[in-house]
Formats: C-alpha cells, structure tokens, sequence
C-alpha cells in the first residue's frame, strides 16, 4: 500500500468512524465489510458517506459503480476512491 493509499485509508477509517459513532472502524482491517457484519452501515450512513466521498474526492461512487461492488469492505473503498484519483483521465 503507498503512503498516499495509507492516508486515504485512514481518512476513510476516520469518516466511517465518525458515522457510525464507533471508534473501532479506526483500528478495523481492510478486509472489514461496511455493510452488515461489519461495520454495519445502514442506508442512512450509506447515503451520507458517499456525499462525503464525492465532496472530499471528487469521485461519485454511486454513479460509476451501479453494484456498489466498491463498498463491500475499507479496502474496497480505499482502493476504489485511489483509483479514481490517481489517474486524471479517468471519469470523477
């Protein structure tokens, strides 16, 4: 994972955090699903963070990626979001 990766990560561990009001999404691992099990977002939170992620990055999830395939865990997230950022011709 490169520094820049890092940083995204920990953002978004900080985002959903603040979300969902628990402080073990700082600490979770890439591989912890939002959804459900996981982090357990709901709609709600779902809606909110994809708000977020188009304001902080530019990058509208819900418009690029119909299955939300992207939010199925941090490191899905992360590296989605990365993705987007990191090559200018790709669409935002």
């Amino acid at each position: 994972m490169t520094a820049d990766a890092a940083d995204l990560t920990g953002d978004l561990r900080r985002l959903l955090a603040d979300l969902t009001g628990d402080l073990a999404a700082l600490g979770a691992p890439p591989d912890t699903p939002l959804l459900r099990d996981g982090l357990g977002l709901d709609s709600l939170c779902g809606m909110i963070l994809l708000t977020e992620i188009k304001r902080r990055y530019g990058v509208d999830i819900a418009d690029e990626d119909l299955n939300l395939d992207s939010l199925a865990s941090i490191g899905t997230l992360a590296a989605y979001v990365s993705a987007r950022t990191a090559d200018p011709g790709r669409p935002r």
